[in-house]
């Protein structure tokens, strides 16, 4: 929901139930934290997102562009390209299939000496590096996997 609605040019996005309520009975199980504070897995996964997609420096710079292009994609896989100020590109793809895996290809434009895979739902640490890559196949499933791409020296 966050990646689709910032895709979509949204400058902000509510979050309705950040702790499960106590006030009125029922089935309260949606917030993000459990009354006790304990983060949910959702709190967890979203915490890892915006901790792999953060840009620590404070350098402006003018968006750059990044040759690639999706094989296989079907209808339910979504990509969103970004890029830190230090020039590095992080592409965010992800799946809205409910059921199931999507495989794909992503094809870069040229070959990079590192590509970096991380899946928030595992943490904030690469899931896998490629080197001298120029394909990077994904299996995706219900979650985003984002593909970080250094560029070094305006080689793109």
């Amino acid at each position: 929901m966050y990646l689709d609605q910032f895709k979509r040019g949204w400058s902000y996005t509510a979050v309705h139930l950040l702790r499960d309520r106590v006030d009125e009975g029922g089935n309260q199980k949606f917030g993000f934290y459990s009354p006790d504070y304990k983060p949910r897995r959702a709190a967890v996964y979203l915490h890892n997102l915006t901790t792999v997609l953060n840009d620590t420096s404070s350098g402006a710079r003018k968006a750059g562009e990044l040759d690639y292009s999706i094989q296989n994609q079907p209808a339910t896989v979504h990509d969103l390209l970004l890029q830190k100020s230090d020039g590095t590109f992080l592409l965010v793809v992800w799946n809205e299939q409910v059921n199931g895996w999507a495989s794909i290809s992503l094809e870069l434009g040229a070959k990079f000496s590192e590509v970096t895979l991380y899946d928030p739902t595992e943490g904030i640490s690469a899931i896998k590096t490629l080197t001298e890559a120029t394909t990077v196949p994904l299996r995706l499933s219900n979650h985003p996997v984002i593909i970080e791409i250094t560029v070094k020296s305006g080689k793109r």
